[in-house]
Formats: structure tokens, sequence, C-alpha cells
């Protein structure tokens, strides 16, 4: 069971990664969204603010894009996220 970071500039921020992505594993990416205080989520819903897609991210791309409250991320932007402070 996990400690619910409350500190970092994610603090309170729900992520979701999807598909590949280029440069990070996905458990390291998900782990770098912990570090910054984020929460993961298991799929996308109403409760998601970012989702961060790679290649062939498929249908939570699709439903993501419906829920106009979800930011779509590249892996890139996401990293740019994390980093500022």
């Amino acid at each position: 069971k996990k400690d619910t970071k409350n500190t970092g500039n994610l603090a309170g921020q729900t992520f979701l990664f999807t598909g590949t992505l280029p440069t990070l594993k996905r458990s390291e990416a998900e782990a770098l969204a912990e570090a910054a205080g984020g929460k993961l989520l298991g799929g996308v819903s109403t409760k998601l603010n970012y989702l961060v897609v790679g290649e062939d991210a498929g249908s939570k791309l699709e439903k993501a894009k419906k829920i106009n409250t979800v930011r779509i991320l590249t892996e890139q932007e996401f990293l740019l996220l994390i980093n500022k402070k």
C-alpha cells in the first residue's frame, strides 16, 4: 500500500500512461509521477487529470478525448511538466 504524497509540484493531480513511450518504460514514468506527488489511476474517467500517451495508445486515448477535462500529453510534455517547480 503506497502512501499518498501531498508534496511535489504534481500533488493532487492524477495520471494514466498508455501506449509505448519513446524513452521511458511505463513503470519509470509512473514512478516519476508519484515522486512528484501525482497519483496513478487505472483507467480513464472524469477523475483523471492527465493521460500521457505513447505510440499505439488505443482505446484509452479515444475515451480521454471524449472527456474535456482530461489533458492529453506526450512523454516530452509530461517530462516538462514534472520538471517545473
